[in-house]
């Protein structure tokens, strides 16, 4: 019993788990001083969907991958505003250079009244250079009958290319293909050059093994009869006529 209940309570705490929803950004209010580059109290904040919890933290992204940056905007001002859409751009960190520009995207138009906070997405595909990036957000507006350009904080995040295992399908699909095609150059080098090359010395080594002598007969030596006397070689001729 101790048992089926730790197993419905571990269960409830997944699901509950499973269903948080994710993190959304927050935007402080009131305390707002007008200054000659933000004169009205229209706030922006944002996170990057998954992948951040906290405005603080660094974005590791991979090439091929679409990120959703989540917005909250909060309207302090006392008249209506109307949000068009979203862009942005993508500066160096270092330099401050602008190195790519983000498509703007229509958002509504969204009305926004006063002292009220709305929500909104942008997605942004990855296919970039491998590198570090600061993220700068533009929100479009329209105010006291006015378009203007909005800017958040930056936010900085990694490129890196995709990871690819040894076993993706892709991969295995190409090394097929390499390992065919290095074993067609080989057998047709071989066809062109090795077949005629090994022939060529087969040949060689045939005309060099020479055919075995045969035993031939040795003729009879001949033996000097000048020293041998009269009756020796009257025998051997009477022997020589019976044969």
């Amino acid at each position: 019993m101790k048992l089926l209940s730790l197993l419905v309570s571990l269960a409830v705490a997944v699901s509950g788990a499973a269903a948080e929803p994710a993190a959304k950004p927050e935007i402080a209010k009131g305390d707002f001083k007008p200054t000659e580059e933000k004169p009205f109290d229209l706030r922006v904040e944002y996170l990057i969907k998954d992948k951040q919890t906290s405005p603080t933290e660094l974005i590791d992204v991979e090439n091929g991958e679409t990120i959703t940056i989540d917005y909250q905007f909060y309207n302090g001002e006392e008249d209506e505003c109307t949000i068009l859409g979203v862009g942005g751009k993508l500066i160096s960190p270092v330099t401050g250079d602008t190195l790519y520009n983000i498509t703007a995207t229509n958002i509504g138009p969204l009305s926004v009244s006063s002292q009220d906070v709305v929500s909104f997405s942008q997605k942004i595909g990855i296919d970039l250079n491998p590198d570090s990036y600061l993220v700068v957000p533009s929100i479009y507006v329209v105010f006291k009958e006015q378009i203007m350009m909005l800017g958040s904080r930056n936010q900085l995040i990694q490129v890196d290319d995709p990871k690819i295992s040894i076993f993706n399908p892709k991969l295995l699909v190409l090394e097929v293909i390499l390992a065919a095609s290095v074993g067609g150059i080989v057998y047709f080098l071989y066809t062109l050059f090795g077949a005629s090359y090994f022939g060529t010395v087969k040949k060689d080594a045939r005309k060099q093994k020479l055919p075995a002598a045969k035993p031939s007969k040795t003729a009879p030596a001949k033996v000097d009869e000048s020293w041998l006397p009269e009756t020796h070689l009257k025998t051997k001729r009477r022997t020589t006529r019976k044969n």
